[in-house]
């Protein structure tokens, strides 16, 4: 479900045109591949809790970002916890996390997500294998979170 506007994360302009701003982290990126945001508190995922213990609501919002014809695009969809997610990788983010990026949209948010996910303040989930998220092309947008998943031998 697309939707113009969340509570959670504002409206959805300003996040299209931050994706649009960045698109070289998404060039080598292949057609659907996806990374979605939630809330931490909206949907249950708190740190040091079993995760086949989250019951997430199913009227949590997911900020999708899915490359469809060549470019990233932003979307709000429906959370309805981790087995049922549809996205390669899933950012939970705390509330001070949300406002600081909803803050950032303007600046340099790959940076931005890359510190909160450093100070804690983000978590990150990956549903595909290291081999899939290479073939995916996900290397660049790793690497400018800080996530080198590909080690120091390549």
């Amino acid at each position: 479900m697309t939707t113009a506007t969340d509570l959670s994360f504002g409206e959805i302009a300003p996040w299209q045109s931050m994706l649009d701003r960045h698109s070289e982290l998404f060039l080598d990126m292949v057609e659907g591949s996806r990374i979605g945001f939630v809330s931490r508190e909206a949907s249950g995922i708190l740190p040091g809790k079993h995760l086949d213990g989250v019951k997430a609501a199913t009227d949590v919002p997911l900020l999708a970002w899915q490359l469809e014809n060549g470019a990233m695009s932003a979307r709000i969809e429906r959370f309805a916890g981790m087995a049922s997610t549809k996205v390669d990788l899933l950012l939970v983010a705390d509330e001070e996390a949300m406002a600081t990026m909803l803050g950032e949209l303007q600046g340099d948010t790959p940076t931005v997500i890359k510190r909160l996910i450093r100070r804690g303040r983000m978590m990150f989930f990956v549903f595909k294998n290291k081999a899939q998220l290479q073939d995916a092309g996900y290397e660049d947008f790793l690497d400018s979170l800080g996530l080198a998943f590909l080690g120091a031998c390549r």
